[in-house]
């Protein structure tokens, strides 16, 4: 674990828009035949890497997606080879101090999270490494995705008694907050089932930020075209998909949100605040969870 004596925040945005101008598309999930779908995960302890961490590694482009730190490399009796640099891993750290309540004249603890990093290498730049893992891997057919995919959509839906979806002959996919409603057009209207699913989780993305669910302003007020909220909201429905799309192993590449109007918006609101991905991200890894129906735990930091 390293303290930033530099501004994190402005090395990661850096580091997105990087990746954003280089391939004018978002190519951030991997089909990696592991247990782990499309995310890097720590090669000792087998815990993916969540939030900001995930889009981060995923820009490195190896074929593996096991990462360790250093410590852990020699622990596991190898070496990182010469030359290698690491890749920055994020994390947020509480950081107590004692501040006087003016009224009370008491002194309160007060906490305030900090973001710390570490670096990793991925188990490609190290020698005498090898990454077991005795879990089955499952690989599904295209139609068992759907099939995954589908059983996610409806377990979702019905789980909260306002929210309803409809996929019918249309122009457009839309989420609108006043009626808790999804529209989708039909399956074969698009390129892929791929495509077409990671557009749908994309929408519902957008309902989690419902007021009745994690209440997110860019949703429950109006934010035009080209605005920083709009953009906000729009990067964090997408970086939603993403790792949706992670966790069943299928590719969103083939979207209509990588058009150059959705990249121009997406780099305009990064641009325009250096903390919106990190948070983004955040706000993201909170929304896949609850359309997963799965525990929000935080990843702690690796020794």
């Amino acid at each position: 674990m390293k303290n930033a004596n530099f501004d994190l925040y402005e090395i990661v945005t850096n580091k997105i828009l990087e990746d954003i101008e280089k391939t004018e598309k978002l190519t951030w999930v991997k089909s990696w035949k592991t247990n782990g779908g499309g995310y890097p995960m720590n090669g000792k302890s087998k815990k993916p890497y969540n939030g900001i961490n995930f889009f981060l590694l995923q820009m490195y482009g190896y074929s593996s997606p096991y990462w360790l730190t250093y410590k852990q490399v020699t622990e596991m009796g190898g070496n990182v080879r010469k030359g290698e640099k690491g890749a920055m891993v994020v994390f947020w750290k509480l950081n107590e101090y004692t501040k006087t309540n003016e009224a009370t004249k008491e002194d309160e603890v007060k906490k305030v999270p900090i973001l710390r990093y570490y670096n990793v290498f991925n188990v490609e730049q190290c020698e005498n490494i090898t990454i077991s893992d005795n879990t089955p891997q499952i690989e599904y057919t295209q139609h068992e995705k759907n099939e995954l995919c589908e059983s996610i959509i409806k377990g979702y839906v019905n789980k909260y008694e306002t929210l309803s979806a409809s996929v019918k002959e249309s122009n457009s996919a839309f989420y609108q907050p006043s009626k808790d409603y999804v529209q989708m057009p039909l399956l074969e209207q698009f390129e892929s089932a791929e495509s077409f699913y990671s557009v749908f989780f994309h929408e519902l993305g957008h309902s989690t930020g419902h007021k009745s669910r994690l209440n997110r302003k860019e949703v429950n007020e109006t934010a035009s075209f080209g605005s920083c909220d709009y953009g906000t909201e729009e990067l964090t429905a997408e970086l939603t998909a993403a790792f949706i799309c992670a966790e069943i192993g299928i590719n969103n590449e083939n979207t209509e949100r990588n058009s150059a109007a959705y990249l121009k918006n997406w780099k305009n609101a990064i641009k325009a605040d250096k903390k919106l991905f990190i948070m983004a991200s955040q706000r993201a890894s909170k929304a896949a969870k609850l359309i997963l129906n799965k525990q929000d735990e935080e990843t702690p930091a690796e020794d």
